[in-house]
């Protein structure tokens, strides 16, 4: 696959996984929870915000929690990675019906932590498969260092990672991420290179 195919099918498989949020996100530009936004809506502004809020109010609890966890995934995301989001649903929205639901399917298809991968956006999405092994089982204190650690990397660092992520036994692996952050932040890169290619 060309590396423009395989980084417009990145983007496309993030916007997949966040759509729900991406969605909303594009009804709320603009909008604000906060009291004095909500005194500043009109009748019928305030209204559709009922309607809305009425609506999310009957979702079953799984697809709440399911659209809650990618609104947070996109409160975390760079915006730079949030603008490719926003061009990538547009794309999305641009193609036949038939290629948004072969789109779709194949999305879909993708094993359940691969898919919740890609809440982590396009760039992190798509080194999830190598870097899984690694960072799945993160206490959520260490979540957001890590996070941006690895967003920190260049994507050579993290083709590395993700060796020595495939290479680290699983009872060693917590080891490989203390010692990834015991490193200076300019220097992690070449302390990958060094651990894949000694």
């Amino acid at each position: 696959m060309r590396r423009a195919d395989r980084a417009s099918r990145v983007v496309l498989a993030t916007a997949l996984a966040l759509a729900p949020m991406v969605q909303a996100q594009a009804q709320a530009d603009g909008a604000s929870s906060a009291p004095s936004a909500m005194a500043a809506l009109g009748p019928e502004q305030r209204e559709a915000l009922q309607r809305r809020h009425d609506a999310w109010r009957a979702l079953p609890e799984a697809l709440r929690r399911e659209q809650r966890e990618a609104w947070q995934a996109w409160q975390a995301l760079p915006e730079d990675e949030r603008a490719r989001m926003r061009a990538a649903r547009e794309a999305w929205r641009a193609l036949p019906v038939a290629e948004q639901q072969a789109l779709r399917a194949r999305f879909d298809a993708l094993d359940a932590g691969l898919r919740r991968g890609w809440l982590l956006g396009p760039t992190l999405g798509a080194d999830w498969p190598r870097l899984h092994a690694l960072f799945a089982q993160v206490p959520p204190d260490e979540r957001e260092v890590l996070l941006a650690a690895l967003r920190a990397l260049p994507a050579q660092a993290r083709a590395d990672l993700g060796v020595l992520a495939q290479r680290t036994p699983p009872d060693a692996r917590d080891a490989l991420r203390r010692e990834l952050l015991a490193q200076p932040a300019a220097d992690r890169a070449t302390w990958l290179r060094r651990r894949v290619d000694p």
